[in-house]
């Protein structure tokens, strides 16, 4: 489950049947989903409207994607995070996009009868930690950004593992094994 600039550059999976979900933020996120299942270039121009680069290809048969309704992530933002509705800015963004991680975890508890979190949690006084477990960026990149709010996404996780909804098999959000 990815978006366009969050999509590995270089597709290290070779399952068969892995399945893609591509998630849609912007216009241009369909036009590089539709290139990459048609397996034609991106257009020029569009390159333009990534803040990052992108993928050129995913070797995986067009069968294999799928579009994440667009309303999982409207759904997380705004009835399970509270966001206001965005407004127009000149420059610069609200601070309202849910991560991808919390949409996930959505989208699996209406999917699931049962959901545990593993590795969730930014820990951000432990500046140095990765902040993935598939790359190496350090934690520091989560305090730069401008779209996600984690601390309130935090909160949320908190809460649904404290009431038993989901759990939390490593201890990111609230570990209740852990001896202090």
């Amino acid at each position: 489950m990815s978006y366009p600039e969050g999509t590995p550059l270089h597709w290290a999976d070779t399952d068969p049947h892995v399945v893609f979900v591509a998630v849609v933020y912007k216009t241009v996120d369909l036009s590089w989903i539709s290139a990459m299942i048609k397996k034609l270039r991106v257009p020029l121009w569009d390159w333009f409207f990534f803040w990052q680069r992108v993928p050129k290809k995913i070797p995986i048969d067009p069968s294999r994607f799928r579009l994440l309704n667009p309303h999982v992530i409207r759904e997380t933002a705004f009835s399970f995070l509270k966001y206001p509705q965005p407004r127009q800015h000149l420059w610069g963004w609200d601070q309202n996009v849910p991560t991808l991680g919390v949409s996930a975890l959505n989208l699996a508890s209406l999917l699931c009868d049962e959901v545990s979190l593993v590795g969730f949690g930014y820990n951000l006084s432990q500046q140095g930690v990765p902040l993935h477990y598939y790359d190496h960026l350090p934690m520091t990149v989560m305090q730069q950004q401008k779209m996600h709010n984690v601390g309130k996404e935090t909160q949320l996780l908190h809460k649904l593992v404290k009431e038993g909804v989901i759990t939390d098999l490593t201890g990111g959000i609230h570990c209740s094994f852990c001896s202090s």
